[in-house]
């Protein structure tokens, strides 16, 4: 229910309004992953379709995606949502709710929708069923269609504390320095946090640690090797953990309480020895200039990542 949710009283105060009846405008949800969108709105659909009773089989069948009246359009491996995957969905949403007051239609993934399947969902939302609800999820409002935005009241999810954050990792992490790590590292995504923890990321973070060590070494080959090790499909995820090494290493010596990767802090101060202020700053500076770059190009992201290592290390 909407009383389980958390530091997002924005969400909260629209999806209250739905629930009870006195707001009809598809929402969109804007946020990063991981700070409660979905959850939200799942849980403000259970509290309407149960009519707020804990008890109520509905939650149970909301739970296993399998109440007739909410229907759920979702990316699949964070890949693009096509009209394939729309139509039929659409065609169930608009009908007349069977068990609850209303029919519910979630869109998880509102700025991954192909033209296509925007512009499929973008006509029904222009004559919207009066027994119909639309909740639309997205990273970043820039990527929705401006004519889906247009006919949606967005919500902002902000990114949660990182005491509340901790506190929920802990539950599952009792190491103390360990449970810190996975909530910094996430920077304020429970979802991420969980997500670290869940499928032992930290080695993929040790392995981005790596990339540096060898760019220190001067072997072009070996750091070559340290790219190709990491993986193409994890690269993108590895260069977040590379940018938080960098951010702790350029922080180390003004602010040691920041640092999110501190069960490395030894071999953080090691490795900043070794670099010094200066190169620390244009190691942060080229790679933001990569991510800014890899973004508008079609070259493969490995390729970008060996050029600037290249670069920053062959000074």
């Amino acid at each position: 229910m909407l009383n389980q949710v958390q530091e997002q009283t924005e969400g909260v105060r629209y999806l209250t309004k739905v629930v009870e009846g006195t707001y009809t405008s598809p929402l969109l949800l804007v946020g990063e992953e991981g700070v409660g969108k979905r959850f939200s709105v799942l849980q403000a659909i259970k509290q309407s379709a149960s009519q707020g009773n804990p008890e109520d089989p509905a939650i149970f069948q909301i739970d296993s995606k399998a109440h007739p009246d909410v229907s759920i359009i979702e990316s699949e491996g964070g890949k693009d949502i096509g009209i394939d995957a729309v139509r039929g969905v659409l065609s169930r949403a608009v009908t007349y709710p069977m068990m609850a007051p209303y029919k519910y239609l979630v869109v998880d993934g509102a700025d991954r929708l192909t033209i296509p399947a925007a512009n499929a969902i973008l006509k029904t939302l222009e004559e919207p069923p009066e027994k119909t609800r639309f909740f639309l999820i997205a990273e970043s409002s820039d990527r929705v269609i401006p004519t889906i935005r247009s006919r949606c009241s967005r919500v902002r999810y902000k990114r949660l504390s990182e005491k509340f954050v901790l506190e929920t990792v802990r539950n599952f992490v009792p190491d103390v320095t360990k449970s810190l790590v996975y909530t910094r590292l996430a920077e304020g995504s429970l979802g991420r946090a969980l997500y670290y923890f869940g499928s032992s990321r930290l080695g993929l973070r040790d392995r981005s640690f790596g990339l540096i060590k060898a760019g220190l070494s001067g072997d072009l080959s070996s750091l070559f090797s340290a790219v190709n090790n990491i993986g193409k499909e994890d690269l993108g995820l590895a260069l977040r953990f590379f940018e938080h090494l960098l951010y702790d290493l350029a922080m180390l010596p003004y602010a040691p309480d920041k640092v999110a990767n501190l069960d490395l802090v030894d071999e953080l101060q090691s490795v900043r020895s070794s670099l010094g202020d200066k190169r620390i700053r244009g190691l942060q500076r080229g790679l933001y200039d990569l991510l800014l770059r890899s973004r508008y190009t079609q070259i493969t992201l490995d390729f970008h990542v060996k050029t600037y290592l290249a670069l920053a290390f062959t000074e």
